[in-house]
């Protein structure tokens, strides 16, 4: 195996099994901690207290963007991607080890807050170091190998969702509430040790040496990429539009289609698979795509599409047809979403100098995560209670796309 493809791979495995870890809290989220951690008269209330410690995550990303980012920029990607696998495997199964509200009562949830809040420090550094480690091995296809990341993302929300799926349809409610949803957050273990063995066996980025026998490593490169933020400021706004539009499908939607429309939960999961599995098979074909003609428009018309496509979405899930129900998730995340982050490793990347790439991507990228990732559900859980309507939340993701264009006119032109 060359030096490139092993760091693809080992890049890639790691992302695997950190957003396994990551979209299995927001599968739980949905389906069994509402009543498991946040027991309330009001079901809807439970979902809406269940999605507040979803968002606790996505807050706590930007911190972690932020000493990795400075980490990798000193000191090299592979030991921070070492570092944020080996604290992600621990959280999420300390997750799985956790005492329910009826056991120890409020202890419960505050103790699920904090782990979930370590799951977002180790997730802050995880995507852009991941993709650092692969793309600055080589400056040839770019696009292709870092869709491979993108890819990796998705199967992790394939592992994390089928290991739900297979709970469901193996166990009863007492049995799943029981103990059943334990066991994927306690299996991370395993795919921790795998990740953590392939990387330690990837050299550092040669782009990151040559920087530092050269003596150009930035001192300070958290304060020296925000001195000029048109970059930072760019991946922010395209992440915005991006992970509202994705988390608004990818999480509310699967708890609407439920417990608002009366579908069955094996058959949003499925959609969600389904679509998440078309995206991980579609990344690399939408990489190659951008090395061809650009990222950017890529990313442009991923965005306008999720635009045009919100009302249709909710639309389709008010028929309550299981058919057209998994053809519109797929056409949403499998083509719409999956073109956007199939060429966002390329095109984040080239927007910054090797000396501060790690820190400028994981800013940007991490706080577009809290208001687009972790507000998202909970905005359209609230805006569901308060007009009792799916009209506001498509307004929303429409707005969200439309921030997601207004990054792409701003961003700095790309480098090579």
């Amino acid at each position: 195996m060359t030096r490139s493809r092993r760091a693809v791979t080992a890049a890639a495995f790691g992302t695997v099994l950190e957003w396994y870890d990551f979209f299995l809290y927001g599968t739980a989220a949905a389906l069994v901690f509402p009543t498991l951690f946040f027991p309330a008269d009001d079901p809807l209330t439970s979902l809406l207290l269940s999605f507040a410690v979803f968002a606790t995550g996505f807050v706590a990303r930007p911190l972690g963007g932020l000493v990795s980012g400075y980490l990798g920029d000193r000191f090299g990607r592979r030991r921070v991607l070492v570092a944020t696998l080996l604290t992600m495997g621990v959280a999420t199964a300390l997750i799985g080890l956790l005492p329910t509200h009826a056991q120890v009562g409020a202890l419960a949830p505050v103790l699920l807050v904090v782990l979930r809040l370590v799951q977002g420090l180790a997730t802050g550094g995880e995507w852009s170091g991941a993709v650092l480690l692969a793309l600055e091995q080589s400056p040839l296809r770019r696009g292709f190998r870092g869709a491979f990341i993108s890819s990796a993302v998705y199967v992790g929300l394939i592992l994390g969702n089928l290991a739900f799926m297979l709970l469901i349809a193996l166990l009863d409610d007492e049995a799943l509430y029981a103990w059943g949803w334990r066991v994927p957050f306690l299996a991370s273990l395993v795919l921790v040790a795998v990740g953590w063995r392939l990387r330690r066996r990837v050299d550092e980025s040669p782009e990151f040496v040559a920087m530092l026998e050269a003596r150009r490593e930035a001192r300070r490169p958290v304060s020296e990429v925000l001195r000029r933020p048109r970059g930072v400021l760019a991946v922010f706004l395209v992440r915005v539009g991006v992970n509202t539009t994705f988390y608004v499908v990818s999480v509310f939607c699967l708890s609407y289609a439920s417990t608002v429309v009366g579908m069955p939960r094996e058959v949003t999961l499925a959609a969600l698979l389904i679509g998440a599995a078309v995206a991980a098979v579609l990344c690399p074909f939408w990489g190659a795509l951008g090395d061809r003609i650009g990222p950017r428009r890529l990313v442009v018309w991923s965005l306008a599409a999720f635009a045009v496509l919100a009302a249709p979405l909710f639309l389709v899930l008010d028929t309550g047809s299981a058919a057209l129900v998994i053809g519109v998730v797929v056409a949403a995340i499998g083509i719409v979403n999956s073109a956007s982050d199939g060429v966002q490793p390329a095109y984040f990347t080239a927007m910054f100098d090797t000396r501060v790439r790690y820190s400028g991507i994981s800013i940007g990228r991490e706080a577009g995560a809290i208001v687009g990732g972790g507000l998202a559900p909970l905005a359209a859980t609230a805006l569901l209670a308060q007009f009792g309507h799916w009209w506001p939340i498509a307004a929303m993701m429409a707005i969200a796309a439309i921030v997601g264009l207004v990054g792409t006119a701003i961003a700095p032109r790309e480098r090579g």
